[in-house]
């Protein structure tokens, strides 16, 4: 019997005097992880005025999404993707660095991709 783990981690870090959001995703993503998650985040989300959300997404155990979480995170992205100011993505592999410019163009706050967690701390915080 195999074990087949796929989620996403939701947590709160700290790096020198800066706190920032840390998500982890791993295995393939689908529609039934964003329902747990979305209502995380928007709860967290829901008492802060103008949030200026600082965070760390961790995909390098992330195998895929399925097309209705892809279509999930593209609704998610277009409803809070303007309280997010800066976003580290910690991957590997050119099609990850990809996905990240792309998240770029459609975003106002700035995504950068790296494949070591300790360069992505250094610009994050």
């Amino acid at each position: 019997m195999s074990i087949n783990l796929h989620g996403i981690a939701i947590g709160i870090e700290r790096s020198r005097e800066s706190f920032y959001l840390a998500f982890k995703a791993v295995g393939k993503l689908t529609h039934e992880d964003y329902e747990q998650m979305t209502p995380l985040l928007e709860s967290a989300l829901a008492g802060i005025e103008a949030p200026e959300i600082v965070a760390l997404i961790d995909i390098t155990e992330l195998d895929g999404l399925s097309l209705h979480a892809v279509w999930d995170d593209l609704k998610l992205g277009l409803k809070h993707g303007k309280e997010f100011k800066r976003v580290a993505i910690i991957g590997a592999g050119d099609l990850q660095q990809w996905a990240t410019r792309v998240a770029n163009w459609f975003t106002p706050g700035e995504f950068r991709f790296f494949e070591d967690k300790r360069d992505a701390l250094e610009w994050l915080c």
